[in-house]
């Protein structure tokens, strides 16, 4: 990663966000989607002033022949996802924070045997939990995701063709989509509570996505498990799999709703599955012995079980 680069993809998108957010009243988000258009296919959706193209292009040029790595690219787009949410009056919570996608990191890296070659966000938003996994995970690794804003999806899917990461982004309601045989799932939960609880609707209905004995990480409130329909929740995910574990975060990573790591797991074959329960309480990232003996904790947990590696 290389501040001055995040700078300056930065200082293209913005420039050309910002001209089209001035003189032609285009939301900034909206903006950078051009932008991001402009520098994947040489296209913009809109027909804009002679003057404004050339100055766009001209900028463009500016920054073709850098190298940018992934990481650049996501840390720099986040930055204007963050500007964006800013103009509409939107929460940053929009955008999930990028330790919690290492952590969830962290733990693919230790439950499944070999690299996952599919990984899917069934609430993908601007993309980047989904893309910040990809990230820590390196290799390559095929990107699905849904989402029900037109704006979100685009935005996600040009982030991953700038990144070269190879993906799916569909524009439809997450309830409408199906699919077989994912390595794995990971989403952040929306704040829903308005009749059924829409988090166990969503983990209820894309377990099933995931291939046997693969495992979910949903990032989810604290009160969870206190919401009306739990047991029914908790009834339903045992006909499929069983839930796996619960990572409790830092609460100083959030303002006012304290979040914690749900691991859920496809359902295997054998008979002889251990139903112990991973419990974590993560502390800061800022106290590394505290890290370390925790992260200890976790591998020693997992070398003691032999039916976890998927």
């Amino acid at each position: 990663m290389d501040q001055s680069n995040i700078e300056r993809f930065y200082d293209y998108y913005d420039r050309i966000a910002d001209r089209l957010y001035r003189e032609y009243k285009k939301p900034y988000l909206e903006g950078m989607n051009e932008a991001f258009n402009l520098l994947l296919d040489d296209e913009m959706k809109d027909e804009y002033k002679e003057e404004d193209i050339n100055d766009f292009i001209s900028w463009k040029q500016e920054i073709v022949d850098v190298e940018f790595s992934r990481e650049d690219i996501r840390r720099s787009v986040q930055i204007g996802m963050l500007k964006g949410y800013k103009h509409t009056y939107s929460t940053n919570a929009l955008i999930t924070p990028d330790t919690m996608g290492m952590i969830i990191a962290y733990f693919i890296q230790k439950l499944y045997k070999e690299q996952p070659q599919t990984i899917f966000d069934p609430l993908v938003g601007s993309g980047n939990l989904v893309y910040t996994i990809a990230n820590v995970l390196k290799q390559d690794i095929m990107v699905y995701g849904v989402d029900n804003d037109f704006l979100k999806c685009q935005l996600s899917r040009n982030l991953g063709d700038l990144m070269d990461i190879e993906n799916a982004m569909f524009f439809q309601d997450t309830f409408t989509y199906y699919h077989q045989h994912m390595d794995v799932i990971v989403t952040d939960m929306m704040l829903h509570n308005d009749g059924t609880y829409m988090p166990y609707q969503v983990l209820n209905h894309h377990i099933d996505a995931l291939r046997e004995n693969g495992y979910l990480f949903a990032i989810i409130e604290n009160d969870f498990f206190e919401q009306e329909g739990a047991n029914i929740f908790r009834q339903e995910i045992q006909k499929k799999g069983q839930i796996f574990g619960l990572i409790s975060l830092d609460k100083r990573l959030f303002s006012n709703r304290p979040k914690s790591i749900l691991i859920l797991r496809k359902k295997i074959q054998e008979t002889n599955e251990q139903n112990d329960f991973l419990l974590i309480e993560m502390p800061p990232f800022t106290d590394q012995d505290g890290m370390e003996n925790t992260l200890q904790q976790v591998d020693q947990w997992i070398a003691a079980r032999k039916d976890v590696k998927a």
